[in-house]
């Protein structure tokens, strides 16, 4: 039998290079038009049956994980205001935070607080989570995090009529004061030196930019590592997660020719998320600003 892995891959990529023209109109027009509905409501749902999707030993260890995570975090507020899949995912989150920090103490200013931006952050639906990890997890805590959540491509439209930048700031009011969002390209932002750096799933490959709907010409993976790690003042972290095996080594290649130094690399495949088989090839590493 013909192997069609090769030829699949080629099909794909091809079909998403057919998107590229219209992603290149139709980012132009929203980031122009810059639509806001105002203030989004976030949905909740019940979580009884929140792992569901799991058998029945597994459903009960991963409901005693909930309970200890939403004690130690503070997520009593999330979990109130949160749709089954938004709370699941900030648990994968912090479980995987946990997973690559193991061991690890924080940096923090000399004022003793945390200042945090996490790059591409999307709908920032895990804003809590990850606010609640820089505050109270890994060895020195507690201490105050301010996080800033980034995203360029924050002017997307849902069919509510909400874009995806009113949500974004939902999310990150849920979260606490100390947490912020804003619209625009983390690579010619001015932002000041940080602690921390996050990027959740940065677009190393252009078939993922393209699914995504970016525009080609905002596919430069190299200039958007080096801005992260430039960002990150001098014995600060950089944390990095990638959809698979080969996005993390082509992370690791580019960060390997600049001033930082590989601190650890796990999986963060997860079984919290109804999606579980499309984790197993998740990675995360993090990397020490020298």
């Amino acid at each position: 039998m013909a192997d069609w892995g090769p030829m699949a891959g080629i099909v794909k990529n091809t079909l998403a290079l057919l998107r590229a023209p219209g992603n290149a109109v139709a980012f132009t027009v929203r980031s122009r038009v810059r639509w806001s509905r105002g203030k989004a409501e976030l949905q909740n749902e019940s979580k009884e049956r929140l792992f569901d999707h799991l058998p029945t030993p597994r459903w009960a260890e991963a409901g005693a994980d909930e309970q200890r995570m939403c004690a130690d975090y503070g997520l009593e507020a999330l979990r109130a205001r949160s749709t089954c899949l938004v709370y699941a995912e900030n648990l994968a989150l912090l479980q995987a935070m946990e997973r690559v920090c193991s061991g690890l103490e924080l940096p923090v200013g000399s004022d003793g607080a945390l200042r945090a931006a996490d790059v591409g952050c999307g709908v920032f639906q895990y804003a809590t989570a990850l606010q609640r990890f820089l505050a109270r997890g890994g060895m020195g805590a507690p201490r105050r995090a301010i996080l800033r959540g980034i995203e360029i491509d924050g002017h997307g439209v849902y069919r509510d009529g909400h874009s995806r930048a009113d949500y974004a700031r939902a999310h990150a009011a849920l979260a606490g004061d100390d947490v912020h969002f804003q619209v625009g390209d983390f690579a010619a932002l001015p932002i000041p030196e940080q602690d921390v750096i996050t990027m959740w799933f940065p677009f190393v490959e252009r078939y993922a930019l393209l699914q995504w709907g970016l525009p080609l010409s905002l596919f430069d993976p190299t200039r958007l590592v080096e801005r992260a790690v430039a960002t990150v003042r001098p014995g600060g972290l950089l944390f990095v997660a990638n959809q698979t095996e080969r996005e993390a080594e082509t992370t690791k290649a580019m960060l390997r020719s600049l001033p930082a130094e590989h601190v650890r690399t796990v999986s963060i495949a997860t079984d919290l998320v109804p999606y579980a088989d499309k984790t197993a090839g998740r990675i995360a590493s993090v990397w020490r600003r020298c």
